[in-house]
């Protein structure tokens, strides 16, 4: 394990997770050096480990006793949703307002949703509450990615999330195992998916209305409303399928890139990190999101949405 996975050093180490492995090769994760690590990081780790104990791989958890942060990484949960139970030595705090420790993302979304959006933003379930837009906003973008998970990802998914007051930051991420955006594309049918790469599939679906699930309607709105609302609160994304990487950052232009050394992470990575003093009226920025993505006419009257 690196010393930092941060938003410089998390693409060096998806690189490192996705690293092929015959049958029956051991996986050996040493602690002793890591130093700081986001909730991206975090899920991403968890998925993974997850996958490669189903996949019946020997897992070996070393350098536990010289690791700095040990005690944080199981307030997150990291051992414990991975199958690992670690003796604790410390009192745990109430965590609401501060961090969502590393959470299995199971098929009751919307009391998901509430849960996390009250840890992140505490009372803003409560209209009129000055944490009601980041509640409000933590729901809708948790529960969206949450259901493309359930409903896509043939896998399983995890979610995790943490506030820093001093910064003004949420940094929220949720990440899955299973088969990848291009693969559930291919899986669905669609011949235009035949010779896209993993990068061009993330872009494919940010565009309204694509969805595997091959439904008209409303249908595969939400991953382009979550990027919509990233771009209205000037925020940062990042999805990450297979070799693909897709970042949205200041400059609110999608960048498309590979994984570092030709590496493939398995399964699908989303990441974002809002700024708090941008999360101001949600009403009005869902609105922005969808009018800018051609999902309502600038007059604010709702359009048919086409198959």
């Amino acid at each position: 394990m690196p010393a930092q996975i941060n938003a410089d050093g998390l693409l060096p180490f998806l690189a490192i997770l996705g690293r092929p492995l015959a049958a029956g090769d051991e996986v050996v994760l040493d602690f002793s050096e890591l130093r700081r690590v986001t909730p991206a990081g975090l899920v991403a780790l968890v998925a993974t480990v997850v996958r490669w104990r189903r996949e019946h791989h020997p897992m070996t958890f070393a350098g536990l006793k010289t690791c700095s942060i040990l005690g944080y990484l199981q307030r997150m949960d990291v051992f414990k949703t991975c199958g690992v139970e670690l003796q604790e030595t410390f009192q745990r705090h109430e965590a609401k307002g501060r961090f969502v420790p590393v959470r299995f993302i199971d098929h009751q979304i919307s009391a998901m949703g509430t849960d996390l959006a009250g840890c992140l933003a505490p009372g803003g379930e409560e209209y009129g509450h000055p944490m009601c837009d980041l509640y409000d906003l933590s729901w809708y973008v948790l529960t969206e990615i949450a259901n493309n998970v359930r409903q896509h990802s043939h896998g399983l998914g995890y979610v995790s999330a943490q506030v820093n007051r001093t910064e003004g930051f949420v940094r929220l991420a949720l990440a899955d195992n299973g088969c990848g955006i291009l693969k559930s594309f291919q899986d669905a049918g669609f011949k235009w998916s035949e010779g896209m790469t993993d990068a061009e599939a993330i872009c494919k679906a940010l565009e309204p209305t694509v969805s595997s699930k091959g439904s008209p309607t409303n249908e595969g709105v939400g991953l382009t409303l979550v990027a919509g609302l990233v771009r209205q609160t000037k925020s940062w994304l990042m999805i990450v399928s297979g070799c693909g990487v897709l970042q949205i950052g200041n400059d609110l232009k999608p960048k498309a890139v590979n994984l570092p050394d030709g590496a493939r992470y398995q399964g699908t990575l989303v990441v974002m990190t809002f700024r708090q003093q941008n999360v101001r009226d949600y009403a009005s920025l869902l609105h922005a999101a969808k009018t800018n993505v051609g999902l309502l006419q600038r007059s604010g009257k709702a359009i048919r949405f086409l198959p």
